[in-house]
């Protein structure tokens, strides 16, 4: 069994129901940054089981805007683990001021699920027309912005520097209606919220072209944390691949939790384009990312995303959309 080689090879094996793992976490409390998107499915599907507290973990949801403002937290021990954009987990460790490991992949974009919205009575009709405009992002220096240039790199046209804003996703609709920013890249639920509750209309597909199919987010924590919590990080691995499993095969279930934990009604969880959820971490695809970073500039020196992940993150992948 699949899994079953993925929880031996953490040195972390099941009881009876497959679910208690054989040692104990050296530390049950975790605080979790997280963002309330449908990419984290996996983990609010672990609490909502119980997955965690059958793991002998009690995980502490702590809403966050972005991965890169939460760099911080981590590296001070106010969070243990952050989930987020792989784009600011790279800037970290390109910074060396904390060596980050990756826990956990957490999904893949899937078309229709990263888009760049646009007011409904915009004047911007095709990617090009960007060129020079204001675009909101939850953060910026991240894999938002960096998408973004990489679509319209490819259109031809002569691109001027683009205005980032930061805001949650659910100020964006706003903004949009108040034309405060031109464009605002979302991902779901808020794609299909803000599209539903404001008129606003898709510009392009973030996720396109050199970005298909992109790794979006993971779960990251320090080295610190992971070389002293080895029996924590298992327990948190084999809580999260069992939510990983549910999110790829019942949607109904996603549905549920999105509407709990993101806040948003349940048509508008119902009518969400799902995301790819895999269950391990596959260093060749995740090196698409700082090869792209490389690419624009963002980073100097190149960054072997195998090296930072921990090798019982890699086991064998079960992934939907």
């Amino acid at each position: 069994m699949a899994l079953l080689a993925v929880l031996l090879a953490v040195a972390c094996s099941s009881g009876p129901d497959g679910a208690a793992p054989a040692r104990t976490p050296e530390k049950p409390h975790l605080k979790l940054g997280i963002l309330p998107v449908l990419g984290a499915a996996p983990a609010f599907l672990a609490q909502e089981s119980n997955f965690f507290r059958d793991a002998g973990l009690q995980v502490e949801f702590v809403t966050i805007q972005g991965a890169g403002a939460a760099m911080d937290s981590l590296a001070k021990g106010d969070l243990d683990m952050v989930f987020g954009n792989y784009v600011s987990f790279f800037t970290t460790q390109a910074k060396g001021t904390t060596s980050i490991k990756f826990v956990a992949d957490g999904y893949f974009a899937q078309p229709r699920t990263w888009m760049v919205l646009v007011p409904k009575d915009s004047k911007l009709h095709k990617p090009a027309d960007l060129s020079g405009k204001r675009v909101a992002v939850t953060t910026t220096s991240s894999l938002a912005d960096l998408t973004i240039k990489a679509v319209l790199s490819t259109t031809g046209s002569q691109i001027q520097p683009l205005s980032f804003s930061e805001m949650s996703y659910t100020d964006m609709g706003t903004a949009l209606t108040n034309h405060t920013v031109d464009a605002a890249l979302l991902s779901e639920p808020y794609i299909t919220d803000v599209a539903k509750k404001t008129g606003a209309i898709p510009l392009f597909d973030a996720a396109s072209g050199p970005t298909a199919d992109m790794p979006i987010s993971g779960y990251s924590t320090t080295e610190k944390f992971a070389s002293a919590n080895p029996n924590t990080i298992a327990a948190f691995q084999q809580a999260l691949s069992r939510g990983a499993e549910i999110a790829g095969t019942d949607r109904g279930r996603v549905e549920q939790v999105i509407h709990k934990f993101a806040g948003v009604d349940e048509q508008t969880a119902a009518l969400c384009t799902l995301v790819g959820y895999p269950t391990r971490m596959d260093p060749r695809r995740l090196q698409r990312v700082p090869d792209l970073m490389s690419a624009y500039g963002l980073l100097k020196t190149r960054i072997d995303a195998q090296s930072m992940i921990l090798p019982s993150a890699m086991g064998d992948q079960v992934s939907a959309g």
